[in-house]
């Protein structure tokens, strides 16, 4: 049997405060408006992406956090931690050990990642599972790049990728080229 797991990486107060405080100030209704809007949208694709598609939700927090309130958590989730304080990460630059959040997931066949932040440690664990032979893919749409993107036309909360870039010209280019060496990044675009 599949057993399907979605990572969520560092949910936590820090970090959502951070892209909320970035990207509400200007909003009409300001960031606690932008605050509503931007969890009730990250739960839905949660939800839809994911739970209603038989996998296993995890949110993985650093040893001295909690998950935050953006999150809507429910009584099937999991909570794992990441074997490293928050402090320590961001004073010391050191940061959790791959292997010891993929080994919190038993018989997972297929893992998807999101989360914080996207070309630091969603890139590492994912490379990880993908050299443990994992089926990974990392669901950009769901990192940082979530603020920018879910109020766009084109943003489904149900279905992933939802980004299309245009096949031609330097930008597409340069996003081939970023994900070129990278399968874990890779979508049928």
């Amino acid at each position: 049997m599949t057993q399907k797991e979605f990572i969520f990486l560092y949910p936590i107060h820090q970090i959502f405060n951070f892209e909320i405080n970035n990207y509400g100030w200007s909003r009409k209704g300001g960031i606690n408006a932008f605050r509503k809007i931007y969890s009730n949208a990250l739960n839905q694709c949660i939800d839809q992406r994911y739970r209603q598609n038989g996998f296993g939700i995890n949110y993985v927090v650093f040893d001295d956090c909690i998950v935050s309130d953006i999150i809507n958590l429910q009584p099937e989730d999991k909570t794992l931690k990441a074997g490293i304080d928050f402090k320590i990460h961001t004073t010391e630059k050191t940061y959790p050990v791959p292997d010891h959040i993929l080994s919190q997931f038993g018989k997972a066949t297929i893992i998807r990642v999101a989360g914080f932040h996207m070309w630091d440690c969603v890139e590492k664990l994912a490379k990880c599972a993908y050299e443990k032979e994992f089926d990974v893919l990392v669901d950009e749409d769901l990192t940082e790049l979530f603020s920018t993107r879910f109020e766009r036309e084109y943003f489904r909360s149900d279905k992933y990728p939802t980004y299309k870039p245009k096949k031609q010209g330097y930008i597409f280019k340069e996003f081939v080229e970023a994900r070129k060496h990278r399968p874990w990044f890779w979508q049928n675009y």
